[in-house]
């Protein structure tokens, strides 16, 4: 028999979210799913983790949002990084040639990151902007409309362009299903990094590396090798310094994606022992997904 999603608890999520009819209706339908995916566990646990979920990313929002800022000086370059109370850091390199951006946070909070750049950097939208997402998932590419260019592979841009369309996205597609490059250098299915080229812009070079998918297909990784900075996406996170509230946002997702918020787990393990090994013999700056930049 098929637990539905309780309709008092979908009525208090959408007032905590000003949902349409047809958002509402749409939400609805995927809890609904995501309790018939879950249908062998207890159905109190993932009813609980839904509301307990939307709850936090509800109240982290307006005056709610309060992100941890750090700066550093690295070279000529200037690093902030702005770790939100839910969602991916967003990384902010002040170069000579304007801002590039790593990252984005998730959409619903487009105008708290807004805000928050701006009341670091007045005079952000008068110089050249540019964002790079390391992977499509929803908490990395929010506000990207602040940007003057955005950078992507071609696995990400087909992403898009898949949800687009009305075609199920990477995240809920067949897994069976190979994905399609078309690139300069592709990258090979069989080793955890793929050096796919070089990235030039606002006065830095990257070495891009993908991943086979282990997170999910596309993931990418930057290394800025003269200045020793190194952008992981959530091919590595930190825990370390992760608030209580923090610690639970990053929990739910894995329950109610089955356990793991990786496609395959195996591969992805494979992608952060390989991140590791490239950084051997020097000193990095580690700039990952989640929680606090440190030092190897």
């Amino acid at each position: 028999m098929n637990t539905l999603f309780p309709a008092d608890k979908a009525d208090k999520i959408a007032e905590m979210f000003s949902f349409t009819d047809e958002e509402k209706h749409v939400f609805c339908n995927t809890a609904d799913g995501i309790l018939q995916t879950h249908e062998d566990e207890d159905p109190t646990k993932i009813i609980t983790a839904v509301c307990e979920y939307a709850d936090l990313i509800a109240k982290s929002k307006g005056t709610g949002y309060i992100p941890k800022i750090a700066r550093q000086k690295i070279g000529d370059v200037l690093l902030t990084s702005i770790e939100p109370p839910c969602g991916s850091n967003t990384y902010i390199l002040e170069t000579k040639e304007g801002f590039l951006v790593i990252d984005s946070g998730f959409p619903c909070y487009a105008e708290e990151l807004k805000q928050t750049v701006l009341s670091l950097y007045p005079d952000f939208a008068k110089q050249k902007t540019e964002l790079l997402i390391t992977h499509i998932d929803m908490d990395h590419m929010g506000a990207m409309d602040m940007f003057d260019c955005v950078y992507l592979n071609e696995a990400s841009l087909e992403n898009f362009t898949r949800e687009k369309t009305g075609i199920p996205n990477y995240r809920v597609k067949n897994p069976s299903r190979a994905p399609f490059y078309q690139m300069v250098v592709k990258p090979d299915p069989t080793i955890p990094l793929s050096y796919i080229g070089d990235l030039k812009t606002a006065g830095l070079t990257f070495s891009v590396y993908e991943g086979f998918g282990g997170h999910v297909e596309g993931s990418m990784l930057f290394l800025e090798n003269e200045l020793g900075l190194i952008f992981t996406g959530d091919i590595l996170i930190n825990p370390d310094g992760f608030t209580p509230e923090q610690l639970k946002v990053n929990r739910y997702p894995a329950i109610l994606a089955g356990g793991s918020v990786n496609e395959d787990s195996k591969k992805a393990a494979a992608e952060r022992y390989a991140a590791y090994d490239m950084m051997q013999g020097r000193r990095w700056v580690v700039c990952p997904g989640h929680g606090n930049v440190f030092q190897l």
